[in-house]
């Protein structure tokens, strides 16, 4: 049985592609819609294994893009590998032991051929490997990654470095805790607004890729022309005003990029209700630089308006909270001073502690034992001496508080106060040294006066 059915898949699959790779068939002469039926035959009748495992050289060859399968002109042969590889739970498995950034670069080859310069058929092919049971060091292979990403002359090939930023990106949000339909939802979010992706990816590694603009400043411009950007020009803007400073550009290059950023917020992010559809994923791409940026250089969104109204209640609840508590601690300190009052406690101890609180807080706590002992006797032997010592308290207080806002305006008032010497003292015009504060001469009688 075994050997019929390996015939079977030979005679209507392996010797197709087998032709089709040696240059002997073409793509329109390949029976691909008859081959997809026999993928069909060989799931009904549990052959995948045996499938698989014949499958593995032209497997190799989709992989790395190798371009005796993978055509320019037509999609067909690439459009049946991917069939093929999504119905073979196995193929994510093999693939775990191939060289994913050498497959990359394979691709980058081919799609720098590629007429239409599209990166979907890249994209489809990480989709089968991560939502297969591809397996990788996924930190490891974010290091290695990043050091792409900074190397100048691998990014000499445009269309090889935008597929490394794929990856990078891809490899990010597998690294995440998120459960698996999570991780495909945002790598969808990726795939769909790649084309801005890109954009900003040039900016954060300082190298444009996927596109053969020439510069930063024709990269901005592109963002501004372009309407479908738009509610995303703000995460763009932020990372190029943080960056620009470190592209090395000459004086006239500068003043380009920066005139561009400027129309850039102006025309475009500044008219422009700003869309955070993209934050978490660029959050996740660059975790320890988006945030800052956010904060250092977009608008104000909607979301931390209400965030910050909503600060603002919780302060001003807080405020009613602590006025609150201040006003049940007050009642309390009355209410303990109420029963020293009427325990006979001596009025010079009670006038004593009163006295270390300040005067408001004293003259509350005093109202609110005039009105509870008002009739107690106690109390109508204590209450002129503590209201004579609360009074001399606070016309102590005031004294001071004048005479200190006096002294500070004869400083501010006193001519030629330039000639400060090491002790806090100045020559007035006469040449008599004088005192900021007091105005006292400094001379021989300053003795005879202090005394």
């Amino acid at each position: 049985m075994n050997y019929y059915n390996d015939i079977y898949i030979q005679d209507f699959i392996i010797s197709n592609l087998e032709r089709f790779t040696q240059g002997t068939m073409t793509q329109e002469e390949v029976p691909w819609d008859d081959m997809r039926l026999s993928l069909d035959t060989i799931e009904r009748k549990n052959l995948k294994p045996l499938l698989h495992k014949l499958m593995i050289p032209y497997y190799e060859k989709y992989l790395f893009a190798d371009t005796s399968l993978c055509k320019h002109e037509h999609p067909y042969s690439r459009s049946f590998m991917e069939e093929v590889a999504k119905r073979d739970g196995d193929f994510g498995v093999w693939a775990s032991s191939q060289d994913i950034i050498s497959a990359t670069e394979g691709w980058g080859d081919f799609l720098k051929r590629k007429k239409d310069g599209s990166v979907s058929c890249y994209f489809n092919l990480l989709r089968l490997l991560f939502i297969g049971k591809f397996r990788k060091d996924w930190d490891r292979l974010a290091n290695e990654l990043n050091e792409l990403l900074t190397d100048v002359e691998v990014n000499s090939d445009y269309k090889t470095g935008e597929l490394y930023c794929i990856l990078h990106a891809t490899v990010k949000i597998w690294q995440k805790e998120w459960d698996r339909q999570k991780k495909q939802e945002v790598f969808e979010l990726l795939c769909e607004h790649w084309y801005f992706m890109k954009l900003f990816y040039s900016v954060m590694i300082r190298r444009i890729v996927g596109t053969r603009l020439a510069n930063f400043a024709a990269l901005t411009n592109n963002v501004i022309q372009t309407n479908a950007h738009h509610p995303h020009a703000q995460i763009y803007y932020c990372a190029l005003s943080e960056r620009m400073e470190s592209f090395g550009l000459k004086l006239k290059q500068y003043k380009s990029l920066d005139d561009a950023r400027l129309r850039l917020l102006n025309n475009v992010v500044n008219q422009t209700k700003p869309s955070e559809v993209l934050y978490e994923l660029c959050d996740t791409l660059f975790p320890e630089e988006f945030q800052v940026m956010l904060q250092n250089h977009r608008p104000p969104s909607y979301s931390e308006l209400k965030n910050e109204l909503s600060q603002k209640n919780r302060i001003i609840a807080q405020m009613e909270s602590q006025a609150q508590l201040l006003q049940e601690q007050s009642e309390r300190l009355a209410e303990t001073y109420r029963k020293a009052i009427e325990a006979s406690i001596p009025v010079d101890d009670i006038k004593e502690r009163l006295l270390k609180l300040s005067v408001n807080i004293a003259w509350e706590i005093y109202g609110k034992l005039d009105h509870l002992l008002k009739t107690h006797p106690n109390w109508r032997k204590y209450d002129i001496e503590i209201h004579g010592a609360l009074e001399a308290k606070e016309q102590e207080e005031r004294k001071k508080q004048e005479d200190f806002m006096q002294n500070i305006g004869l400083v501010a008032s006193r001519p030629n106060i330039t000639n400060f010497n090491n002790q806090g003292t100045y020559n007035d015009n006469s040449g008599a040294t004088i005192h900021p504060i007091t105005s006292v001469p400094l001379n021989s009688d300053l003795k005879m006066i202090e005394q």
